[in-house]
């Protein structure tokens, strides 16, 4: 009887154990929702990331999320050299960052989140309301002067994008070099007969200025076509300044970064991005309007 009796409490106290064990196990500090973040954004982004965010901590009010800007080169320059988790990029990986790597065997996530135009832009009084593409790449390269035409800097995406996409990695010697987005708006307003090169985000949120429509030297029966940077002319890709926009996500494990990303990509991020101008790139959206002007 007395054996039995100790072996009971020998249980009882063995199942305690586990019992407290079990109680005391912590739960993850960090999950897809839920943790601390700093997320960096191109300046082109910026406002549409704050506005991802916002939504995001809504629904998931255990997560806490900085949003940060960068430049495009820095962001992508840190994100490869493992200083930072996440950035939001005006622009995807160029030849030297593709080297770099291969090189490295780097394990760096590039996701798709929108389509974005960049955008002539000039202020309020200028007479002109359009431009093609071949005068704008004249004005970059100092073989017209008709304009003084003014791009941000070598580190930001609006500089890279141009410079492969449509001078054909020609510098553009012709330009008036500012240090980012905002430096090309003000310059545009101060300086008469002049022209900037944006983000679309920054062209809409701007004052004072005005966006021209682009075209392509394309003609047809009926001349040629200029287009408003609208977003389903951005996802159908007949805007001719269109460009992609990437997460890049380094993140060991599903973390909140994850969590973000698949929010972003998902039909209610998407649909934030067809609030901001942009155009959805992952998830199919209705348009209501697409505005083609000639």
């Amino acid at each position: 009887m007395k054996n039995l009796m100790n072996k009971l409490l020998s249980i009882s106290i063995f199942a305690s154990f586990l019992f407290i064990v079990s109680g005391c196990k912590q739960e993850p500090k960090e999950t897809a929702i839920k943790g601390s973040l700093v997320c960096y954004a191109d300046e082109s982004l910026y406002s549409l990331i704050k506005a991802q965010r916002d939504t995001f901590v809504s629904l998931y009010p255990q997560s806490q999320i900085t949003i940060e800007k960068l430049s495009a080169r820095e962001g992508i320059v840190k994100m490869l050299n493992g200083e930072i988790t996440m950035f939001v990029s005006s622009r995807g990986i160029n030849e030297e960052e593709s080297k770099f790597i291969e090189k490295t065997n780097l394990k760096v996530r590039v996701i798709k989140l929108c389509f974005d135009g960049l955008t002539v832009i000039v202020d309020t009084n200028h007479s002109t309301s359009r431009i093609t593409t071949t005068e704008l790449k004249q004005l970059l390269l100092g073989e017209s002067k008709k304009y003084r035409v003014f791009i941000p800097d070598q580190n930001s995406g609006v500089f890279e994008n141009l410079k492969v996409e449509l001078l054909e990695n020609k510098k553009p010697s012709g330009a008036f070099i500012v240090k980012n987005e905002a430096d090309v708006v003000n310059s545009v307003i101060k300086n008469k007969n002049s022209i900037g090169v944006v983000g679309l985000n920054i062209a809409r949120e701007s004052k004072g200025i005005k966006i021209l429509r682009v075209g392509t030297d394309e003609r047809s029966v009926t001349g040629g076509e200029y287009i408003e940077p609208v977003a389903g002319y951005l996802s159908n890709g007949e805007y001719p300044l269109i460009r992609v926009c990437y997460i890049f996500l380094n993140e060991i494990g599903i973390g909140l970064g994850s969590g973000f990303s698949t929010f972003m990509t998902s039909n209610p991020g998407q649909k934030i991005v067809l609030e901001h101008d942009l155009g959805p790139a992952t998830v199919p959206i209705r348009y209501n309007k697409m505005t083609r002007l000639k």
